[in-house]
Protein backbone atom coordinates (compact mmCIF):
# COMPACT_ATOMS: atom_id res chain seq x y z
CA UNK A 1 0.00 0.00 0.00
CA UNK A 2 1.46 3.15 -0.84
CA UNK A 3 2.61 5.98 1.78
CA UNK A 4 0.15 8.85 2.35
CA UNK A 5 2.15 12.00 1.26
CA UNK A 6 -0.67 13.81 4.02
CA UNK A 7 1.37 16.10 6.44
CA UNK A 8 -0.60 17.70 9.95
CA UNK A 9 -0.34 21.24 7.85
CA UNK A 10 -2.91 19.48 5.11
CA UNK A 11 -5.26 19.11 8.68
CA UNK A 12 -4.51 22.25 9.83
CA UNK A 13 -5.49 24.44 6.46
CA UNK A 14 -8.52 21.85 6.11
CA UNK A 15 -9.52 23.45 9.82
CA UNK A 16 -8.99 26.41 9.10
CA UNK A 17 -10.71 26.64 5.88
CA UNK A 18 -13.58 24.95 7.51
CA UNK A 19 -13.73 27.15 10.44
CA UNK A 20 -13.64 30.37 8.24
CA UNK A 21 -15.89 29.26 5.35
CA UNK A 22 -13.04 30.57 3.04
CA UNK A 23 -9.45 29.85 1.58
CA UNK A 24 -8.85 33.54 1.57
CA UNK A 25 -9.89 34.21 5.29
CA UNK A 26 -7.86 30.68 6.41
CA UNK A 27 -4.97 32.20 4.60
CA UNK A 28 -4.40 34.89 6.52
CA UNK A 29 -5.43 33.57 9.60
CA UNK A 30 -2.62 30.92 9.30
CA UNK A 31 0.06 33.88 7.82
CA UNK A 32 0.11 32.14 4.21
CA UNK A 33 -0.13 32.61 0.97
CA UNK A 34 -3.94 31.41 -0.72
CA UNK A 35 -2.50 29.12 -3.03
CA UNK A 36 -1.13 27.11 -0.40
CA UNK A 37 -4.38 26.06 1.08
CA UNK A 38 -5.85 25.73 -2.12
CA UNK A 39 -2.79 23.30 -3.06
CA UNK A 40 -2.73 21.36 0.27
CA UNK A 41 -6.51 21.16 -0.06
CA UNK A 42 -6.41 19.88 -3.33
CA UNK A 43 -3.73 17.05 -2.32
CA UNK A 44 -5.87 15.99 0.10
CA UNK A 45 -8.84 15.57 -2.40
CA UNK A 46 -6.61 13.48 -4.78
CA UNK A 47 -5.63 11.57 -2.64
CA UNK A 48 -8.98 10.72 -1.25
CA UNK A 49 -10.22 10.18 -4.43
CA UNK A 50 -13.59 13.15 -3.63
CA UNK A 51 -14.12 16.64 -2.96
CA UNK A 52 -14.23 17.63 0.30
CA UNK A 53 -15.41 21.81 0.01
CA UNK A 54 -18.06 22.67 -2.26
CA UNK A 55 -16.51 26.28 -3.62
CA UNK A 56 -19.05 29.11 -4.12
CA UNK A 57 -18.80 33.00 -5.06
CA UNK A 58 -19.47 33.29 -1.28
CA UNK A 59 -16.58 31.10 0.11
CA UNK A 60 -16.37 27.50 1.02
CA UNK A 61 -18.48 24.72 2.89
CA UNK A 62 -17.68 21.24 3.38
CA UNK A 63 -19.46 18.73 1.66
CA UNK A 64 -20.39 15.55 3.55
CA UNK A 65 -16.93 13.52 2.75
CA UNK A 66 -15.42 16.63 4.01
CA UNK A 67 -17.20 16.83 7.14
CA UNK A 68 -16.83 13.20 7.89
CA UNK A 69 -12.57 13.84 7.00
CA UNK A 70 -12.51 16.63 9.70
CA UNK A 71 -15.06 14.92 12.26
CA UNK A 72 -12.32 11.85 12.02
CA UNK A 73 -8.77 13.92 11.63
CA UNK A 74 -9.28 17.07 13.78
CA UNK A 75 -8.94 15.44 17.35
CA UNK A 76 -5.88 13.88 16.31
CA UNK A 77 -4.74 17.09 14.77
CA UNK A 78 -5.34 19.60 17.32
CA UNK A 79 -3.91 16.42 20.11
CA UNK A 80 -0.66 17.15 18.25
CA UNK A 81 -0.46 20.67 18.23
CA UNK A 82 -1.18 20.90 22.18
CA UNK A 83 1.46 18.77 22.78
CA UNK A 84 3.80 20.49 20.43
CA UNK A 85 2.54 23.90 22.51
CA UNK A 86 4.03 21.49 25.56
CA UNK A 87 6.82 20.70 24.59
CA UNK A 88 7.55 24.25 23.08
CA UNK A 89 7.29 25.49 26.08
CA UNK A 90 9.64 23.57 28.09
CA UNK A 91 12.78 23.41 25.11
CA UNK A 92 11.91 27.67 25.18
CA UNK A 93 12.87 27.77 28.95
CA UNK A 94 16.55 26.85 27.50
CA UNK A 95 18.59 29.63 26.66
CA UNK A 96 18.22 30.15 22.48
CA UNK A 97 16.58 32.35 20.31
CA UNK A 98 14.14 31.51 17.61
CA UNK A 99 15.26 32.86 13.94
CA UNK A 100 12.71 31.94 11.16
CA UNK A 101 15.00 32.95 7.33
CA UNK A 102 12.91 33.13 3.93
CA UNK A 103 15.56 31.30 2.10
CA UNK A 104 18.29 29.89 2.61
CA UNK A 105 21.14 31.10 5.27
CA UNK A 106 23.82 31.04 2.50
CA UNK A 107 23.89 34.79 1.89
CA UNK A 108 27.19 36.41 3.19
CA UNK A 109 25.72 38.83 5.23
CA UNK A 110 22.80 36.60 7.12
CA UNK A 111 26.26 33.63 7.69
CA UNK A 112 28.67 36.13 8.86
CA UNK A 113 25.75 37.76 11.07
CA UNK A 114 25.10 34.25 13.39
CA UNK A 115 28.54 33.73 13.05
CA UNK A 116 29.40 36.94 14.40
CA UNK A 117 26.15 36.51 17.29
CA UNK A 118 27.29 32.96 17.98
CA UNK A 119 31.50 34.38 19.03
CA UNK A 120 29.98 37.01 21.40
CA UNK A 121 27.20 34.73 22.91
CA UNK A 122 28.66 31.14 22.43
CA UNK A 123 26.03 30.27 25.13
CA UNK A 124 23.19 31.10 23.44
CA UNK A 125 21.74 28.53 20.86
CA UNK A 126 20.41 29.53 17.28
CA UNK A 127 17.20 27.54 15.75
CA UNK A 128 16.51 28.11 12.36
CA UNK A 129 13.46 27.72 10.46
CA UNK A 130 12.66 28.73 6.66
CA UNK A 131 8.75 29.65 5.60
CA UNK A 132 7.21 32.14 3.36
CA UNK A 133 7.42 35.89 4.43
CA UNK A 134 3.47 36.17 6.00
CA UNK A 135 4.43 32.77 7.57
CA UNK A 136 7.41 33.99 9.24
CA UNK A 137 5.97 37.58 10.35
CA UNK A 138 2.76 35.59 11.36
CA UNK A 139 4.97 33.37 13.82
CA UNK A 140 6.97 36.37 14.98
CA UNK A 141 3.08 38.07 15.95
CA UNK A 142 2.14 34.59 17.50
CA UNK A 143 5.67 34.89 19.96
CA UNK A 144 6.91 31.19 18.09
CA UNK A 145 9.75 33.27 16.59
CA UNK A 146 11.79 35.69 18.33
CA UNK A 147 12.86 37.06 14.73
CA UNK A 148 12.17 36.42 11.24
CA UNK A 149 13.99 37.93 8.51
CA UNK A 150 11.44 38.43 5.43
CA UNK A 151 11.88 39.98 1.97
CA UNK A 152 9.42 43.44 1.09
CA UNK A 153 7.06 43.20 3.76
CA UNK A 154 5.48 45.19 6.69
CA UNK A 155 4.36 43.49 10.03
CA UNK A 156 1.76 45.44 11.09
CA UNK A 157 0.71 47.28 14.35
CA UNK A 158 3.23 46.70 17.27
CA UNK A 159 6.32 45.00 15.18
CA UNK A 160 8.92 46.71 13.90
CA UNK A 161 11.34 46.31 10.94
CA UNK A 162 15.15 46.32 11.38
CA UNK A 163 16.21 46.65 7.38
CA UNK A 164 19.40 45.14 6.85
CA UNK A 165 20.33 44.71 2.94
CA UNK A 166 18.90 45.04 -0.10
CA UNK A 167 19.91 43.37 -3.24
CA UNK A 168 19.59 43.26 -7.30
CA UNK A 169 17.43 40.66 -9.05
CA UNK A 170 19.04 39.17 -11.86
CA UNK A 171 17.21 36.97 -14.49
CA UNK A 172 18.52 33.46 -14.81
CA UNK A 173 19.13 32.50 -18.91
CA UNK A 174 20.33 29.67 -20.27
CA UNK A 175 24.00 30.54 -22.00
CA UNK A 176 22.78 30.38 -25.58
CA UNK A 177 19.84 32.62 -25.13
CA UNK A 178 19.74 35.71 -26.95
CA UNK A 179 19.44 37.98 -23.94
CA UNK A 180 22.48 36.68 -22.41
CA UNK A 181 24.60 39.12 -25.08
CA UNK A 182 23.06 41.37 -23.16
CA UNK A 183 24.82 43.25 -20.09
CA UNK A 184 21.50 44.33 -18.29
CA UNK A 185 18.28 43.75 -18.85
CA UNK A 186 14.26 45.30 -18.69
CA UNK A 187 11.24 44.13 -17.40
CA UNK A 188 9.97 44.88 -21.40
CA UNK A 189 12.83 42.44 -22.54
CA UNK A 190 11.22 39.55 -20.48
CA UNK A 191 7.60 39.71 -20.83
CA UNK A 192 6.91 37.06 -23.30
CA UNK A 193 9.34 34.62 -21.66
CA UNK A 194 8.42 31.30 -20.10
CA UNK A 195 9.18 31.56 -16.16
CA UNK A 196 9.65 28.45 -14.08
CA UNK A 197 9.75 29.04 -10.29
CA UNK A 198 9.19 26.11 -7.65
CA UNK A 199 6.26 25.29 -5.49
CA UNK A 200 8.55 26.25 -2.32
CA UNK A 201 7.38 29.41 -0.26
CA UNK A 202 10.26 31.46 -2.19
CA UNK A 203 8.89 30.05 -5.30
CA UNK A 204 5.01 31.77 -4.79
CA UNK A 205 7.64 35.08 -3.38
CA UNK A 206 8.75 34.77 -6.87
CA UNK A 207 6.05 34.56 -8.70
CA UNK A 208 3.82 37.13 -6.90
CA UNK A 209 7.30 39.39 -7.40
CA UNK A 210 7.18 38.43 -11.24
CA UNK A 211 3.35 38.95 -11.70
CA UNK A 212 3.86 42.60 -9.54
CA UNK A 213 7.11 43.97 -12.13
CA UNK A 214 5.74 42.09 -15.97
CA UNK A 215 2.33 44.29 -15.72
CA UNK A 216 0.67 42.26 -18.04
CA UNK A 217 -2.41 40.62 -17.55
CA UNK A 218 -2.59 37.61 -16.07
CA UNK A 219 -3.92 35.61 -19.05
CA UNK A 220 -0.59 36.83 -20.63
CA UNK A 221 1.51 35.49 -18.33
CA UNK A 222 3.70 32.46 -18.51
CA UNK A 223 4.78 31.39 -15.11
CA UNK A 224 4.86 27.89 -14.22
CA UNK A 225 5.03 26.32 -10.64
CA UNK A 226 6.83 23.55 -10.21
CA UNK A 227 7.70 20.70 -7.48
CA UNK A 228 11.36 20.65 -7.91
CA UNK A 229 13.92 22.00 -5.43
CA UNK A 230 15.87 25.18 -5.85
CA UNK A 231 19.06 23.37 -7.35
CA UNK A 232 16.75 21.33 -9.60
CA UNK A 233 15.32 24.25 -11.57
CA UNK A 234 18.39 26.04 -11.90
CA UNK A 235 19.34 22.73 -13.89
CA UNK A 236 15.97 23.04 -15.50
CA UNK A 237 16.92 26.80 -16.96
CA UNK A 238 20.37 25.07 -17.84
CA UNK A 239 18.87 22.48 -20.76
CA UNK A 240 16.92 25.53 -22.01
CA UNK A 241 13.12 24.91 -20.92
CA UNK A 242 12.49 27.86 -19.16
CA UNK A 243 13.95 30.82 -17.32
CA UNK A 244 13.83 32.51 -13.88
CA UNK A 245 15.09 35.53 -11.06
CA UNK A 246 17.96 35.01 -8.98
CA UNK A 247 19.52 36.71 -6.09
CA UNK A 248 22.82 37.61 -5.23
CA UNK A 249 24.17 33.75 -3.90
CA UNK A 250 23.62 32.25 -7.02
CA UNK A 251 24.93 35.21 -9.53
CA UNK A 252 28.07 35.53 -6.92
CA UNK A 253 29.20 31.61 -7.05
CA UNK A 254 27.87 31.25 -10.72
CA UNK A 255 26.10 27.79 -11.82
CA UNK A 256 27.68 26.16 -15.38
CA UNK A 257 25.09 26.52 -18.43
CA UNK A 258 23.63 29.28 -16.98
CA UNK A 259 23.90 33.09 -17.64
CA UNK A 260 22.78 35.56 -14.85
CA UNK A 261 21.93 39.24 -16.33
CA UNK A 262 20.67 42.28 -14.26
CA UNK A 263 17.51 43.67 -14.38
CA UNK A 264 17.83 47.36 -13.79
CA UNK A 265 15.84 48.99 -11.22
CA UNK A 266 14.89 45.43 -9.74
CA UNK A 267 15.91 45.70 -6.17
CA UNK A 268 15.17 43.41 -3.43
CA UNK A 269 15.01 44.93 0.31
CA UNK A 270 15.30 42.22 3.34
CA UNK A 271 14.49 43.62 6.85
CA UNK A 272 14.23 41.29 10.31
CA UNK A 273 10.84 41.53 11.85
CA UNK A 274 10.93 41.61 15.45
CA UNK A 275 8.23 42.89 18.22
CA UNK A 276 8.10 46.61 19.41
CA UNK A 277 9.55 48.00 22.93
CA UNK A 278 11.78 46.92 24.97
CA UNK A 279 13.52 43.07 23.97
CA UNK A 280 15.38 40.57 25.74
CA UNK A 281 19.26 40.97 26.11
CA UNK A 282 20.31 37.79 23.03
CA UNK A 283 17.49 39.51 20.78
CA UNK A 284 18.92 42.97 21.49
CA UNK A 285 22.09 42.06 21.39
CA UNK A 286 21.64 40.45 17.86
CA UNK A 287 19.64 43.03 16.46
CA UNK A 288 22.42 45.55 17.61
CA UNK A 289 24.69 43.34 15.57
CA UNK A 290 22.93 43.43 12.35
CA UNK A 291 22.75 46.95 12.63
CA UNK A 292 26.14 47.55 12.37
CA UNK A 293 26.77 44.67 9.84
CA UNK A 294 24.58 46.98 7.23
CA UNK A 295 26.31 49.81 8.09
CA UNK A 296 29.91 48.58 7.06
CA UNK A 297 31.43 50.15 3.84
CA UNK A 298 29.96 49.76 0.04
CA UNK A 299 33.06 47.61 -0.70
CA UNK A 300 31.73 44.56 1.33
CA UNK A 301 28.39 44.61 0.06
CA UNK A 302 30.05 45.10 -3.58
CA UNK A 303 31.73 41.54 -2.53
CA UNK A 304 28.54 39.94 -1.63
CA UNK A 305 26.57 41.40 -4.76
CA UNK A 306 24.66 43.27 -2.24
CA UNK A 307 23.69 46.66 -1.37
CA UNK A 308 23.65 48.95 1.88
CA UNK A 309 19.73 49.30 2.81
CA UNK A 310 20.07 52.96 2.16
CA UNK A 311 20.32 51.99 -1.38
CA UNK A 312 17.36 53.48 -4.09
CA UNK A 313 18.88 52.21 -7.40
CA UNK A 314 20.75 49.42 -8.06
CA UNK A 315 24.26 50.03 -9.46
CA UNK A 316 25.45 49.47 -13.11
CA UNK A 317 27.54 46.05 -13.05
CA UNK A 318 28.89 43.82 -15.20
CA UNK A 319 26.86 40.52 -14.83
CA UNK A 320 28.85 37.27 -16.72
CA UNK A 321 28.15 33.75 -16.98
CA UNK A 322 28.54 31.80 -14.07
CA UNK A 323 31.30 29.26 -13.44
CA UNK A 324 30.97 26.03 -10.99
CA UNK A 325 28.71 26.47 -7.37
CA UNK A 326 25.85 25.56 -6.00
CA UNK A 327 24.52 27.65 -3.65
CA UNK A 328 20.71 27.97 -3.50
CA UNK A 329 19.24 31.15 -3.95
CA UNK A 330 16.14 32.70 -2.19
CA UNK A 331 14.25 33.75 -5.53
CA UNK A 332 12.94 30.75 -7.04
Amino acid sequence: MPRSKIELRHVRYIIAAAESGSFRRAAQDLGVEQSAISRRIRDVEDEIGAQLFRRHPAGVDLTDIGKQFLNQAAPGARQIGSALDGARTVANRGRHLRIGVFGPLTMGFLSELFGAFRGDRPGVKLRFSEGSCPELIAAVRRGQLDIGVVAEASPGKGFDVTHLWAEPVYAALPDGDPLADQKALRWDDLRDRHFVVTDLPTGDFAKGYLMRNLQTSPGDLQIEQLSVTRESLMQIVAHGDGVTIAGSAHVRHGLPGIAFRLIEDAVLRYGAVHPRGALHRNLERLLALAKSFSERDDAWFARQRLMRPEHRRVPHVDCHRGARGRTPDRLQ
